[in-house]
């Protein structure tokens, strides 16, 4: 009995069967394409994705550095999905990542990408498949830095000091990068500046040929330096030298020295320029013991320079040339009219005393007193003794004669010259005898007797 119903199913089954199997094919397209119809396969491209590397301490550890080539750390990924599953994903969810323990002997890495959402359900494909690397020995170096300005301060002004927070800056990077590196600027514009600057500069790496390098992998401990510009007013002054000592016996230092150039412009704060008006210099090199003749000497100013000053132009160095002119001495002899009385044109004597008569011995019954004067020949010419005026200070004299008063009598005083004769030597020391005297009363004729 079992085995009659087992004969009934088996031939139930097997009767027709390739067209039962066809109908169960046809029942799974049927219901995969209204399945699909409802909710399709659908994709998505998400651009620029930066692709993470992992467990880069692999190599870092070794004392090398890495660099991506060819810009293979970022990826295009295309998502494929249903539809109502790839809706709810976003860029942010989507994760690429390249683990350094899967480096090659090419130096690449297979990158592998993830969504934070719906992961198993979606199919991922990027546009490259790994990230090339560049793997070097890793250089540390430390270099200074260069601050510099750029532009020109307003009108009368210049750039002082410039002084940066911190003077290196050290860096490290893959050894064939660090190797181009050739000076660190930082540039600080001053651009119609009139006073002092505070500000920060970013550094910048140059190569031998003075162009920028720019690389990522390039680590500096810093990126930007505090900098300090004085920005100083600017005068400009003569110089005046000061000849130590005297030239041979019968010649003579012909006016002052005279220097190329004659004068040098200064900076430094206002408040000190105002109260410059030349640069002294007395310098050894200007002796001019026992010479003959003209010299020339080459002098470094920079030194005479008054403390907070300095030269506006920082490409000169100080050095001017200067010249101290010698000739022989000539010799004059001035007759001077010889008048007297009180401050008269020739000779006379100052503040005498109204109750005295004052006679200057020398000056009686002579038309003309003589005098010696040597200097430079230019300087004894342009004398003209008639411009020469000669006085004794009689007030001095009193006071030199520890006098109170002045009393009749006989005295010998100095005769000062006016500055007719500034320019030239006098032979010697030049007296005259003062004769004062008693003023005798005229008799009144009118008086009775």
């Amino acid at each position: 009995m079992k085995n009659s119903i087992l004969k009934k199913v088996v031939r139930l089954i097997t009767n027709n069967f390739g067209l039962k199997i066809l109908a169960v094919i046809v029942s799974c397209g049927l219901w995969i394409v209204v399945d699909n119809s409802n909710d399709p396969l659908v994709t998505d491209t998400y651009y620029n994705i930066p692709v993470e590397i992992i467990n880069a301490d692999l190599v870092t550890n070794e004392g090398k550095v890495y660099d991506v080539l060819d810009g293979t750390d970022v990826v295009n990924v295309t998502v494929k999905g249903k539809k109502t599953v790839l809706q709810y994903v976003s860029k942010e969810d989507i994760r690429a990542v390249a683990d350094m323990s899967e480096l090659t002997l090419m130096n690449t890495i297979g990158i592998k990408v993830s969504s934070a959402r719906s992961n198993s359900e979606l199919d991922f494909k990027t546009n490259i498949d790994s990230v090339k690397l560049s793997i070097e020995n890793k250089r540390s170096v430390q270099k200074p830095i260069n601050v510099t300005t750029s532009g020109e301060p307003a009108q009368g002004y210049v750039v002082g000091e410039v002084k940066p927070s911190q003077n290196v800056v050290r860096f490290s990077g893959p050894e064939s990068l660090i190797e181009e590196i050739d000076h660190v600027d930082a540039v600080i514009s001053v651009d119609d500046y009139s006073s002092d600057i505070n500000t920060s500069a970013e550094l910048k790496l140059y190569d031998a040929e003075n162009n920028e390098i720019k690389n990522s992998s390039i680590k500096m401990n810093i990126t930007t330096v505090n900098v300090a510009v004085t920005i100083l007013g600017t005068k400009i002054v003569p110089l005046s030298f000061v000849v130590p000592d005297q030239p041979a016996n019968g010649y003579v230092v012909n006016g002052e020295p005279f220097s190329m150039p004659e004068t040098v412009t200064i900076a430094g704060r206002n408040s000190v320029l105002d109260g410059i008006s030349k640069i002294v210099i007395s310098d050894p090199a200007l002796s001019v013991e026992d010479r003959t003749e003209s010299m020339t000497a080459v002098i470094n100013v920079r030194k005479y320079l008054p403390t907070g000053v300095q030269f506006a132009d920082s490409s000169f160095g100080g050095n001017v040339s200067v010249t101290v002119g010698i000739e022989q001495l000539v010799t004059r002899e001035l007759r001077i009219p010889a008048t007297s009385g009180h401050f008269a044109a020739g000779f006379g004597a100052g503040s005498n005393p109204d109750d005295l008569k004052l006679t200057l011995r020398e000056l009686e019954n002579q038309e003309y007193y003589t005098i010696r004067i040597s200097g430079t020949k230019a300087a004894v010419d342009a004398v003209n003794a008639e411009d020469v005026i000669g006085v004794i200070d009689m007030n001095a004299l009193l006071e030199k004669l520890g006098l109170t008063e002045w009393v009749p009598g006989i005295y010998q005083g100095e005769i000062t010259f006016n500055d007719v004769l500034d320019y030239v030597t006098l032979e010697q020391p030049y007296q005259m005898t003062i004769v004062l005297e008693a003023i005798e009363e005229e008799a009144d004729g009118n008086n009775n007797e």
